[in-house]
């Protein structure tokens, strides 16, 4: 009985590995992305995140950075709707689906005061028109709020190393005698100084890969909701 309980935890172990390995490459295909390791360059910027302090773009501080997007034509997107509000649905669809990722849940336990525990609940998030100052999942404080932008600050108690920003945003696009293109996108970097030898949580191998895995999901998945809201 040992050997086959054993043996089947294996065999669901390696399944859900072989599953998500093949979700993850799938969502690799549906959206744009790219990753950075290092040195920030101060020019050109590899980042629009305006909130980012000028003395991280040196070689003091080491960086992870991290972007996802993807775009739609206009007229995909429901008419009767301006683009700053529906990207507004969609991050605050975003935050709301990644209130429930595992990521959240642990940050939720983690949670000690009460708007921090507050903040992860969805009726809150529902109602937020993510204003500077908001607190979203516990560790996401909206510190640039502009039409086509969110930035949120990114601090953990417990890896006070360790700094970053989250930032979602949008772009709209068209040329003469084309149609006109939206294009989202989700930005995250984190950074340490660069003689920190304690590792951020990006660095570790298999939480890089959670994390573009949650980021992607959410871009794909995000986008197709405001398409689909018309319907």
């Amino acid at each position: 009985m040992i050997r086959f309980i054993v043996t089947a935890t294996a065999i669901i172990t390696s399944s859900s590995a072989i599953y998500f390995y093949i979700f993850h490459e799938r969502l690799s295909k549906r959206i744009t992305h790219k990753s950075h390791l290092g040195t920030l360059s101060a020019a050109p910027k590899p980042t629009s995140i305006k909130s980012i302090p000028e003395t991280v773009f040196s070689n003091e501080y080491f960086t992870i950075y991290d972007h996802a997007s993807k775009s739609v034509p206009r007229a995909s997107l429901p008419s009767n709707e301006a683009t700053d509000l529906l990207f507004k649905r969609l991050v605050c669809r975003n935050m709301m689906a990644f209130s429930r990722f595992p990521q959240a849940l642990v940050l939720a336990m983690a949670s000690k005061t009460p708007e921090q525990k507050q903040s992860f609940k969805t009726g809150y998030l529902a109602a937020l028109d993510f204003e500077v100052g908001d607190l979203v999942c516990g560790v996401y404080r909206v510190v640039v709020r502009r039409r086509d932008r969110v930035e949120f600050e990114i601090k953990m108690e417990a890896i006070d190393f360790v700094q970053g920003r989250l930032a979602i945003s949008y772009e709209e696009s068209s040329s003469q005698g084309e149609e006109g293109m939206v294009m989202f996108s989700s930005e995250t970097v984190m950074w340490k100084r660069a003689d920190e030898v304690r590792r951020m949580p990006m660095e570790r191998p298999w939480l890089k890969w959670m994390h573009e895995t949650a980021a992607w999901w959410l871009m794909d998945s995000g986008v197709r909701y405001v398409v689909e809201l018309e319907g």
